[in-house]
């Protein structure tokens, strides 16, 4: 059986950490939501209503948004991570919702 030398070994581990990261940009890309998404997302987590501001931050690969979303009279002012987790919300009654 042939050894394997410091070249083939490295070699080995360049490319083990190569298809690494080929595996974690596919899965980001694949498990991230789009715009789209992440509105369904907050219209459903305010039980319905209307998104009347929209706010989105790139944060590397994906983006993360904030939607403001009036149901009646109620607001829910939401954030929504690049993989559609509710990051925080915030809700009231009336017009004391912020732009």
């Amino acid at each position: 059986m042939k050894k394997l030398g410091t070249k083939g070994i490295v070699g080995i581990i360049v490319g083990a950490v190569v298809i690494l990261a080929i595996a974690v940009i596919v899965a980001i890309m694949v498990l991230r939501v789009d715009g789209t998404e992440a509105q369904q997302i907050a219209i459903q987590q305010a039980g319905g209503g209307e998104i009347i501001s929209q706010e989105v931050s790139s944060e590397g690969l994906w983006n993360e948004y904030q939607y403001l979303v009036v149901n009646g009279d109620n607001w829910y002012e939401i954030e929504i991570g690049g993989f559609g987790n509710i990051e925080g919300i915030e809700s009231g009654t009336g017009n004391s919702y912020r732009y």
